[in-house]
């Protein structure tokens, strides 16, 4: 029959004395709160600087249709096809949301779609 035998390791060896490793971390606790303490003040005096975003600026576009003599701006065609379609649908110009203007200068033709409806009206 084979004899077994046991092999002793560092990790389970019996340690001879704990009491060297409890002085080690008193000795560390002991140098480290000092260090800690001092660090403490330092950090609250020096607060970090806070960011501030800077206000966003919103931009203004012109379109200008020049063609054929005629000079005609977005916001006029927007007005006069939110006011046919006002007229045609007997509502409100307030109550207009979704506005989309097609122009075609070949036709002399404007046409839009307001809220789904459709509609057109002559340069």
């Amino acid at each position: 029959m084979a004899r077994t035998t046991k092999k002793t390791t560092a990790a389970t060896a019996p340690t001879t004395s704990a009491k060297p490793v409890v002085e080690t971390v008193e000795t560390v606790k002991a140098t480290v709160a000092p260090v800690a303490a001092e660090a403490a003040p330092a950090a609250k005096k020096a607060p970090a600087a806070k960011k501030t975003a800077a206000p966003r600026v919103k931009k203004t576009v012109t379109v200008n249709l020049q063609y054929g003599g005629k000079d005609l701006s977005t916001d006029d065609l927007a007005e006069q096809a939110v006011q046919n379609w006002a007229d045609a649908t007997k509502q409100a110009k307030t109550a207009a949301k979704d506005v989309q203007l097609y122009v075609k200068p070949e036709e002399d033709m404007v046409y839009y779609v307001i809220n789904g409806e459709t509609g057109s009206f002559a340069l």
